[in-house]
């Protein structure tokens, strides 16, 4: 069968018929069944077609993740509307920056985030506050027998959702995937870690973030089960929530399983856990080693991207700890070539592009022609991303490209931090650059050149960034510079920023 002929839609029909009474969400306040979920769906789908909502229409999601959201994605996915996944992290302006952007005829929006949209164009809002209002608005839509509609003809690649990604601009740009794409990564990322209808998920990673939507989408493809964590929940009650709802797999960042370890994470000689997923390529993999010998989990790690719908490789711990600076191999979807900037493939073990190609590639950037054909012009999806292949067709990750900051999974480019430098007045001069963090990986550092005369401290700078971009972008490290190196033709040398110390006193 060709992975373009189904989407996510088709992935969850078969469920709902085949798995109907089984499990297939559970969150802080509602467990559904696969038949469950599918009544709300089909209630919501019909409600928005009465709501002209019509197929290349778009609707924005602002919530926590659990049934509601994942009601909405598939509800668009059954009417072929584009779904908008709005980063609750964001600031006002970047959200309604994107609201311009994306023109949603209606925002889904959970109250506590409803000063987020205080700025933003977002059409007709719904508010969906699942755990304070359980028998409000939302659930009566979804719960209630709505007129019927018809239900459009519409093809397995028609678009699913958007995700905005941060550009080299600052601007960010909205990564159109199709419902055929996530269903084939999804059937790819399953039929890897070898999950079958018994799979409990514990989701930790939010949908706005292709890591989780990726997984969540995996549960679709084999009959399991989303466990969604709650935003507000700490590590202790993610560990006994793992418990509780034995959980079998997950992806989390080490700062939420490794205080797992001081909190009794094998219970009664039961460890539910059996895979987990992390990053690739970044070292130190023997980190892990608790997860895989005391837990007698199965460790492996991968690299992905926004644009290709997550994970593209795979690497087992062991081959992992043989080779710390291996990404692996690729998914059973996925093709990964190294190209040279002319578009010309590599030969083994020259230096160049990560490519990547396959049904789980991005459609385009939405109303972004230029950054479209920069990015799949040649045939490939060009990654940004430095690396190599050997003979044996492993990928190893050299570099990023394009000055990326990746901190606790979240990507971060430098102009986006340098712009808002640019609007204060005391500043003659700023640039920002990644700097290692045992914490999140990485962290923003900004190096500051102030005009003569005036005077900024650390603390006014991270006030004058509240509001102005997410929380994780602001500069964890700030140093006061008398210059920054640029090149002849004033171009920053941020790789030399890279390189200077850090110390406590630059703390922000």
């Amino acid at each position: 069968m060709n992975p373009r002929d189904f989407s996510l839609d088709t992935l969850f029909n078969n469920c709902a018929a085949l798995y109907a009474a089984r499990e297939a969400s559970v969150d802080g306040t509602q467990r559904l069944t696969y038949a469950q979920l599918d009544a709300r769906v089909t209630a919501l789908a019909h409600w928005m077609i009465a709501k002209n909502i019509r197929p290349g229409d778009r609707v924005a999601i602002l919530l926590t993740d659990g049934a509601p959201y994942l009601s909405i994605l598939l509800a668009c996915g059954r009417i072929g509307a584009i779904a908008v996944l709005l980063n609750w992290r964001l600031a006002p302006a970047e959200i309604a920056w994107i609201a311009d952007n994306a023109e949603p005829s209606l925002t889904f929006v959970n109250p506590r985030f409803a000063d987020l949209l205080s700025e933003a164009n977002s059409g007709e809002i719904v508010e969906v506050d699942e755990a304070h209002d359980p028998a409000g608005t939302f659930e009566q839509i979804v719960t209630s027998d709505q007129p019927k509609q018809p239900i459009p003809e519409l093809s397995p690649e028609r678009p699913l959702y958007m995700m905005y990604t941060s550009g080299t601009t600052g601007r960010p740009k909205g990564c159109l995937q199709a419902g055929s794409a996530v269903a084939s990564s999804a059937m790819g990322f399953a039929v890897r870690r070898g999950f079958t209808k018994d799979e409990r998920l514990l989701s930790i990673n939010p949908l706005f973030h292709v890591v989780g939507m990726q997984q969540v989408a995996a549960m679709l493809a084999c009959g399991g089960c989303s466990v969604f964590a709650g935003r507000d929940d700490d590590n202790a009650a993610v560990l006994d929530l793992l418990h509780k709802e034995r959980c079998t797999t997950t992806s989390a960042f080490p700062t939420i399983c490794f205080p797992w370890l001081g909190m009794e994470p094998v219970r009664g000689g039961i460890m539910p856990l059996k895979n987990y997923t992390g990053g690739a390529g970044m070292g130190k993999p023997q980190m892990y080693e608790f997860i895989e010998k005391d837990w007698d989990a199965r460790v492996v790690g991968g690299y992905g991207q926004t644009e290709v719908c997550g994970f593209a490789t795979f690497i087992d711990y062991d081959d992992m700890c043989a080779r710390p600076r291996s990404i692996g191999w690729t998914m059973p979807h996925v093709e990964m070539t190294i190209l040279d900037p002319d578009g010309n493939q590599l030969p083994p073990g020259e230096e160049g592009e990560i490519c990547l190609r396959g049904p789980s590639v991005m459609l385009g950037y939405w109303r972004n022609p230029e950054a479209t054909e920069a990015a799949l012009g040649h045939g490939w999806l060009r990654t940004g991303d430095l690396g190599k292949m050997d003979e044996l067709g492993l990928a190893y990750l050299l570099g990023r490209a394009k000055e990326l900051i990746k901190t606790g999974g979240e990507n971060v480019y430098p102009a986006e931090v340098d712009a808002v430098f640019a609007e204060m007045p005391e500043v003659a001069d700023a640039g920002c650059c990644g700097v290692p963090d045992k914490q999140w990986g990485e962290a923003v550092k900004a190096f500051v050149v102030l005009n003569p005369g005036a005077h900024l401290s650390r603390d006014q700078i991270a006030a004058r960034f509240k509001g102005k971009i997410a929380g994780y972008k602001r500069p964890r490290y700030i140093e006061f510079v008398d210059q920054l190196p640029r090149d002849p033709i004033g171009k920053l040398q941020r790789k030399e920023l890279s390189e200077r110390p850090v110390s406590a006193d630059q703390a922000a």
